[in-house]
């Protein structure tokens, strides 16, 4: 493509972050254009309307969609069962894409969507792990290419989200893969990213082992799963992830993550802040923190639909491929099934979880 044309986008699904995905693309990606929005549910597309360009075509079946609408490249934040299937059909129909994480929370069915973009070299196709994109997390990543934190050998990792009474997840649990897979990917991402080398052998994890309970909601256990687990990931080149995940916090979204290295230590997000706005009254001196991780990663979400978009356009490297995002997801199936059985789970030579 000509440095002058612009990617033609298309998105799949209109929940709260593809909404999100859409308004980004058609108000601040300037390389790109919104021509299309698909999502099965009508009231979907309808609640769109005045927040996205009259000229966005909108759609209801995805085969037409990717058939009729003209994008060049598909985003897709559709529910997570449905993304493997999506980026296939999207790939067969020639069409670049930028895929929300995780790709799928089977780890079979990850495979299958690598395998199909390894049949389409012509073919970006990028996973997106927001914290590659945030500014705070690219810092740290600096730091250690540049040898300012020494080797890094340590992570130290959280994503816990807001306590929702609601218990809205608990529904979701039974398809969300369990929290490792769909809480903690972002952080074991972000471990692979500071500790391992960009072209490591096949065999990059020796053993993990997991642990959690339910403090708020018992009702997770009908689904195998817990509102807090607890991960710890060896590596084959001796750095070492401690994962917490938690959807109990009462004070807000708490993303943290603690780099050490042998002449350093970095943190990211150590307070998560709303704001710089310092309250002080009858119950002290606090600070706002941020109430969901997109407040947190807002720009992050910007920065990586305009990287993909120049990925695109100018024929770059992915800054993040369909391989990385099927490692992490190895860990996290590997993290899960630890939790479950209670039992440290290796890794062959293969790079490949012993899952017995």
């Amino acid at each position: 493509m000509s440095l002058q044309s612009k990617l033609k986008y298309a998105v799949l699904g209109l929940g709260r972050m593809g909404a999100r995905h859409a308004q980004n693309v058609a108000f601040r990606t300037p390389r790109a254009e919104l021509v299309a929005i698909c999502d099965p549910r009508p009231s979907a597309l309808e609640s769109s309307a005045d927040s996205l360009p009259s000229s966005v075509r909108r759609y209801t079946d995805t085969e037409r969609c990717l058939r009729e609408s003209g994008a060049d490249a598909i985003l897709i934040a559709s529910e997570t069962r449905l993304h493997a299937k999506l980026a296939i059909d999207s790939m067969n129909a020639g069409k670049h894409v930028l895929l929300e994480k995780p790709i799928s929370i089977d780890l079979e069915t990850s495979r299958a969507v690598v395998r199909e973009a390894e049949k389409h070299p012509e073919l970006k196709v990028m996973i997106g792990f927001s914290r590659r994109f945030d500014e705070s997390y690219r810092e740290v990543k600096k730091m250690i290419d540049t040898g300012r934190l020494g080797q890094p050998h340590l992570v130290k990792s959280a994503t816990n989200d807001q306590h929702d009474p609601s218990g809205f997840f608990v529904s979701y649990a039974a398809a969300s893969g369990g929290i490792f897979i769909d809480c903690g990917i972002h952080d074991i991402d972000l471990a692979r990213w500071f500790l391992l080398p960009q072209s490591g052998p096949a065999k990059e994890v020796r053993r993990v082992f997991a642990l959690g309970h339910s403090v708020q909601h018992p009702a997770l256990a009908e689904h195998d799963d817990v509102d807090n687990g607890v991960g710890i990931v060896e590596f084959e080149n001796g750095g070492i992830l401690v994962v917490h995940c938690s959807r109990t916090m009462k004070h807000g979204h708490d993303c943290v993550t603690e780099v050490f290295g042998t002449e350093g230590k970095a943190i990211v997000n150590g307070n998560p802040q709303l704001n710089r706005v310092e309250i002080r009254d009858i119950h002290g001196v606090r600070t706002e923190s941020t109430p969901t991780y997109y407040e947190r990663f807002r720009e992050a979400f910007v920065n990586e639909v305009n990287d993909f978009t120049d990925v695109v356009l100018d024929n770059k490297p992915l800054p993040v491929s369909c391989v990385d995002a099927l490692q992490a997801t190895r860990i996290a199936a590997a993290l899960t099934h630890s939790f479950r059985t209670h039992l440290p789970v290796h890794f062959d030579d293969a790079g490949e979880p012993i899952l017995s």
